[in-house]
């Protein structure tokens, strides 16, 4: 468990640089997959549908995420 938090978080750290509005966007394009960002925690189940969803929106925003490996 955790793994889906910390490739949200480092999705977020990685596009957003810091801008708020862009850390909006990558938040509502997970809602728009069906994954509520600010309710993924440590404790989240990590399915494989859960990463699937999270690794496309990484490539939708071509953002390499180095937590999936």
């Amino acid at each position: 468990m955790g793994k889906a938090k910390k490739m949200i978080d480092e999705l977020i750290e990685k596009k957003a640089q810091g801008n708020g509005f862009q850390t909006n966007n990558i938040k509502m394009k997970l809602m728009f997959k069906g994954i509520i960002p600010d309710d993924i925690t440590e404790e989240t189940p990590d399915t494989d549908d859960l990463i699937s969803k999270i690794e496309g929106v990484a490539e939708q925003f071509d953002v390499r995420l180095t937590t999936n490996k």
